[in-house]
């Protein structure tokens, strides 16, 4: 390889290998989580920085789709006790298909607020959106919702399953809402 391309071919194969390891520890701390052998860290954190942490971590991408973040201005900070560093994959996840499933130029809108006692948080994009009949199916393992679009992506069919995994451990929930060729919207309610 020619010396002026050495950096650029690096640079692919150091994404490749923090994909793969980011691949790696989720599917651990899954088979862990599902046999009860990871025991929870709880801590009080505020969710809000987290979500800040995370997006400001995908700037480069956001850029390059030329996405418009909507909502992290209005956020007000919400404390949370929970797995810190579960809940940060969980909220990467997340956020990362908001990135690969929004088309150029579109939105992704974030919302966090207390609720009769639970804390919501809701990361929606605009998109193709997800089909009706695939809803009850996208957060069980390895399931993709158009493997031809999926395959391009990089994507495992793991992402979802990890997210409805990590905040049922702590007590929680996830839901999903979408509406074909308009967005999809993902809500996490904690206790």
């Amino acid at each position: 390889i020619e010396a002026e391309k050495q950096d650029y071919y690096l640079n692919i194969v150091s994404q490749e290998v923090k994909r793969l390891s980011r691949l790696v520890q989720s599917m651990l701390s899954m088979a862990k989580l599902e046999s009860g052998e990871l025991v929870l860290k709880y801590e009080l954190f505020d969710l809000r920085e987290l979500l800040l942490t995370v997006v400001i971590s995908q700037e480069q991408r956001i850029e390059a789709k030329r996405l418009e973040i909507i909502g992290l201005d209005e956020l007000q900070g919400v404390s949370v006790k929970a797995d810190r560093d579960l809940i940060y994959q969980a909220v990467y996840n997340l956020i990362d298909n908001a990135i690969k499933f929004a088309e150029e130029g579109g939105k992704i809108k974030f919302s966090l607020k207390n609720e009769n006692k639970k804390t919501i948080l809701t990361v929606t994009n605009t998109g193709s959106g997800i089909p009706e009949k695939d809803l009850p199916f996208i957060f069980e393992r390895f399931y993709k919702v158009d493997k031809s679009r999926s395959a391009a992506k990089n994507s495992t069919g793991l992402g979802l399953y990890i997210v409805k995994t990590i905040v049922t451990a702590h007590g929680g929930s996830v839901a999903v809402s979408s509406k074909e060729n308009e967005l999809t919207s993902f809500k996490i309610i904690f206790p």
